[in-house]
């Protein structure tokens, strides 16, 4: 029984699940479908409640399941939670693998993962730096955390793809 139409699906799902509310809806409201209808597959049939618990499920056997360098790139990345992806940053920083300082590390970390979504001079690629260092290095040096954080959430993509698989919630490309 597939659940799931493909990894990017589970993820924008799990990552949002406290978006999903149990309240009853207008009848307008239970008509509406915006985008690609959620029922597939297996999912066909499933109430919201049954949706919300199968989610729920679905995160927390990711969690468990994910070693710990995917499960915090993709919380960084794609989490509604504030405080989850804040906690996700500051695991990540120390981690990233390149050669600049504390202080770029953290303004870069943060910057991939919570894009524009805060004061514009956060972005600045000079005030992550207090050093001095040539704008060429700096430019290096983000371009090299880039590829790193985005290798490390395609890795994280294909072990979640892999988890669920497994479980039987997404059919495989293969099959």
């Amino acid at each position: 029984m597939t659940v799931y139409r493909d990894v990017g699906h589970v993820i924008a799902r799990v990552m949002s699940i406290e978006t999903i509310d149990g309240t009853k809806k207008a009848g307008w409201q239970q008509r509406y479908q915006a985008g690609f209808p959620e029922a597939r597959s297996g999912g066909e049939g499933l109430s919201e409640q049954e949706r919300l618990t199968q989610d729920s499920m679905t995160r927390a056997a990711l969690r468990r399941e994910l070693p710990t360098m995917a499960w915090n790139v993709l919380v960084a990345k794609y989490s509604i939670n504030d405080v989850e992806v804040a906690a996700a940053i500051h695991w990540l920083i120390p981690r990233v693998v390149c050669p600049a300082h504390h202080l770029f590390r953290m303004k870069c970390v943060t910057a991939w993962a919570i894009p524009r979504r805060m004061p514009e001079g956060f972005y600045v690629l000079h005030t992550w730096d207090a050093d001095g260092t040539p704008e060429g290095t700096l430019r290096r040096w983000r371009s090299v955390m880039k590829r790193w954080l985005e290798a490390r959430v395609n890795d994280a993509f294909g072990m979640a793809e892999q988890v669920l698989v497994e479980r039987g919630l997404i059919e495989s490309e293969a099959a």
